[in-house]
């Protein structure tokens, strides 16, 4: 018997629930204003649409990039593209203050082979002064439908699409995903999720990320939920709206990164909660970066009153190398899962749990366990062995959802698909890069092995740096910094980047000029609290503090900090400095 693609469910989807609700947009994000909603029938015309002006284009087995604002023009698009047979490309909208601002959909195109894009009417005629010459042809998706559909037999062993990855220590390379891995991986978060068709979900990640593309996008269509989406800055502007979709639709799952839970708590004020029911709320998926202890107690303090549990909380782990989900799976009547490590063991990448009676150490968080037919194990990097119980290793993922390969890379497709172990020769296994521990079949994630900072021999992760800066007091962005190192004299010095939160700024700053006392007083403060956080709670000395311009670091589509990209700019002096402080070399 032949087995289903998504493409094969969509169709099924369109006959059998034709009248009920697919997907919905809220245009601005809130409950009166513009909202777009549409059927299973109605996705699947719009999509036939699609698929068809794309087999007349002769656009089948080719890949298309799909440069969409967040709305549902993106999820026909989409869609179509698997239903003629082409490979979508999902990419981030060009940024209007880059100095290239097509700079990665050309990228992209050109990674992938495009030679079509397709966007709004809007973007299109955007684009169309700047067009001419270039080697990818922006193309407004057409309005069409189709009633029916004729034309490419997806298998499930095809390249459905392209996931760019976020780039979070590399240059971004496209996970080539077939129909066979889809499937998979749905099938794991619906495990994880406990997933039903009358249990509907929201997201505001955008369209193009994976957590939006398989979660909310491809999700729907396997299991018959109800998906709204809506956009990220309207989250960002306004974040009980999110909240306010949440309890108006009795949404039963959703997800984000840590950051939108902490943001969520920090932002939203408390008359603004009025009328909130968060009861029926049952998942809260969390993941894409580091998941912490006491953003989740914030959360869960502020809105317990209106009805969120403990328990709705599900850190998971994830990444494009593996669709989405490697781990998540949890009971659903208990909170997740949370040790406190041995701070000083941990630096020698040993795993020791404290007794109850012992003070608190570093807090990590369970991302569950992973899936039916997925195995997770850590690895020591060097020796490529199975790490010991109570030792850090480099986590290796193997099952079915793993696609094996980045498109046209085969020597970077064989270093991170292709791991075996030394001694068994036991593979291949996905190799993430991502630094933890597997206890009691549980994954924990403690950092990533690119970053890592190693100074007189001591391990430091880079996230717990950061949160100490950002727990320090200083003038700092919100989720807006990043510890790295630099050689000097032979001898790893750190160094902490950050973008200043210019609301703190002294209020004559301006008007007094850069040398003014107020101003230097600033800068020597905000400096002394960041050197003083970190030496009392790491025991480590700061090289370096560099204030940069707000919004000036690029993070990853996760909204992760690009470690690697700051220490090239910083080395490079290419940072868009605001102050720095460096302490003299030593000879």
């Amino acid at each position: 018997m032949r087995s289903m693609t998504i493409v094969d469910f969509l169709k099924d989807r369109a006959a059998r629930n034709a009248n009920e609700l697919a997907f919905r947009f809220m245009g601005n994000g809130e409950l009166d204003g513009p909202i777009t909603e549409w059927t299973f029938s109605e996705l699947y015309q719009q999509s036939a649409g699609v698929a068809e002006d794309l087999v007349g284009l002769g656009l089948t087995g080719s890949s298309v990039l799909l440069v969409f604002p967040p709305g549902l023009e993106f999820v026909k698009a989409f869609y179509g593209c698997l239903l003629a047979g082409a490979r979508a490309v999902p990419v981030p909208l060009p940024n209007p203050r880059s100095k290239n601002p097509l700079g990665r959909v050309l990228n992209t195109a050109a990674a992938c082979g495009a030679l079509t894009a397709l966007t709004t009417q809007q973007l299109a005629d955007m684009v169309a002064p700047m067009a001419s010459g270039l080697p990818v042809s922006l193309r407004a998706v057409t309005n069409q439908v189709a009633t029916g559909w004729a034309g490419h037999q997806a298998e499930m062993n095809e390249v459905a699409y392209l996931q760019f990855t976020s780039g979070s220590t590399g240059h971004p390379k496209g996970v080539a995903v077939r129909h066979t891995n889809i499937i998979a991986n749905l099938r794991v978060m619906g495990q994880m999720l406990r997933i039903k068709s009358t249990k509907p979900a929201i997201v505001w990640a955008p369209h193009y990320h994976d957590l939006c593309l398989v979660g909310h996008v491809l999700g729907p269509v396997l299991y018959g939920y109800e998906s709204t989406l809506m956009s990220p800055m309207d989250f960002l502007f306004k974040p009980v709206r999110w909240l306010r979709v949440i309890s108006h639709y009795k949404i039963a799952n959703t997800a984000c990164p840590n950051f939108g839970y902490e943001y969520s708590a920090r932002r939203i004020k408390p008359e603004d909660c009025e009328g909130l029911d968060l009861s029926h709320w049952e998942v809260a998926g969390n993941g894409g970066e580091p998941v912490l202890k006491q953003t989740m107690e914030n959360f869960i303090r502020k809105f317990g009153p209106y009805g969120f549990r403990p328990q709705t909380f599900l850190p998971c782990y994830g990444m494009a190398e593996s669709v989405l989900f490697v781990g998540g799976l949890k009971s659903m009547s208990e909170p997740p899962k949370i040790l406190s490590l041995n701070a000083t063991d941990l630096e020698k990448h040993t795993v020791r749990v404290l007794a109850g009676n012992e003070p608190e150490g570093r807090t990590v968080v369970s991302c569950g366990k992973p899936g039916s037919d997925h195995q997770v194990i850590a690895v020591n990097p060097k020796t490529l062995t199975p790490s010991n119980p109570d030792q850090i290793g480099e986590l290796w993922v193997k099952g079915p959802s793993v696609p094996g390969s980045y498109w046209g890379l085969p020597e970077e497709s064989a270093a991170t698909f292709e791991g075996h172990l030394a001694d068994t020769n036991e593979g291949p296994f996905l190799r993430t890069g991502d630094l933890g521990f597997v206890m009691d079949g549980e994954i924990y994630i403690t950092g990533r092995l690119k970053d890592m900072i190693i100074i007189a021999g001591r391990n430091h992760y880079p996230s717990d740096i950061e949160l100490t800066v950002q727990q320090s007091g200083a003038p700092v962005r919100m989720g807006a910094c990043a510890a790295i190192s630099e050689t000097v004299n032979g001898l790893e010095e750190l160094v902490i980047i950050a973008e200043l939160d210019e609301r703190r700024l002294p209020a004559d700053a301006q008007s007094e000029g850069p040398k003014a006392k107020s101003l230097d007083a600033f800068w020597a403060s905000a400096v002394k609290t960041v050197q003083g956080a970190i030496t009392k709670g790491h025991g480590l000395p700061v090289r370096s503090v560099v204030f940069v311009e707000p919004k000036s670091l690029e993070k990853t589509s996760s909204g992760k900090p690009r470690r690697q990209r700051y220490k090239e700019l910083f080395l490079k002096k290419a940072l868009a400095v605001l102050y720095e402080q460096r302490s003299p070399e030593v000879a």
